[in-house]
């Protein structure tokens, strides 16, 4: 209990903390580029195979589920929250563009507080899979990189739709939130399926962030952080 609860307060202390981190141009280019490479190295060499993992295990001990629909359970479930994130995402752009660009600092935006309850959410489930962490040897150091990660980087696309509102109120939000989601898993005992299922829907829920949040555009990323992200990280999730 002590690991994962460590890993719960280090991640909201990110979020926390994250007003600090105040980079020139150029660097933040290239931090937000190495971050880009860490989170889809995390994605396809940790995160898919444990869903894969899993999808083999609910196949074995789920009984009132057959067929195509028990064989791709959990890819559907990735699937549905890469779509919801999706979704939810183009509707927020679609919004900050068309009603609020004038003032984004306005807390009583519906946007905003539209934009950070969906992070909450997110944060509360990733929270609740730190209780449920199968080899905390291995897993600790990929948990803390990936994403811690993870986190500054949607810390800073946050700060930049909403500002000093984002500082003020959203970041306290979001670091109660991972603590919250961690508490509920330390008082739960769920089965195993909707443990599989909640890494499933985070699964597809990254995957999105990775590449339409975290992988920069071609005019403002950097090739060499980017890479030297992937090769970093690929080479540190394979060999623990």
């Amino acid at each position: 209990m002590l690991v994962p609860f460590l890993l719960a307060s280090g991640f909201a202390l990110v979020h926390f903390l994250s007003i600090h981190l105040n980079l020139p141009k150029q660097r933040l280019r290239m931090f937000l580029s190495f971050s880009a490479g860490v989170g889809i190295a995390y994605v396809f060499i940790h995160l898919w195979p444990q869903v894969a993992e899993h999808q083999a295990e609910a196949e074995e001990s789920i009984s009132w589920l057959s067929g195509h629909v028990l064989h791709y359970s959990l890819y559907i479930t990735s699937l549905f929250g890469l779509a919801l994130f999706y979704t939810l995402d183009r509707l927020i752009s679609r919004a900050y563009e068309s009603e609020e660009t004038t003032d984004p600092n306005l807390i009583e935006s519906r946007l905003f507080w539209a934009h950070i309850s969906f992070f909450a959410l997110y944060n509360a489930m990733i929270g609740y899979l730190l209780n449920h962490l199968e080899s905390l040897d291995r897993t600790v150091l990929i948990f803390t990189v990936a994403f811690g990660l993870h986190f500054i980087t949607n810390d800073w696309g946050l700060r930049h739709h909403h500002e000093k509102v984002y500082d003020s109120y959203g970041r306290h939000v979001l670091s109660l939130s991972i603590l919250l989601g961690y508490l509920l898993g330390a008082l739960t005992d769920l089965p195993p399926y909707f443990i599989g299922s909640l890494e499933a829907f985070i699964a597809g829920g990254m995957t999105l962030n990775v590449i339409k949040h975290e992988l920069p555009s071609e005019r403002d990323g950097n090739l060499e952080g980017f890479l030297s992200g992937i090769l970093s990280a690929g080479i540190l999730f394979v060999l623990i």
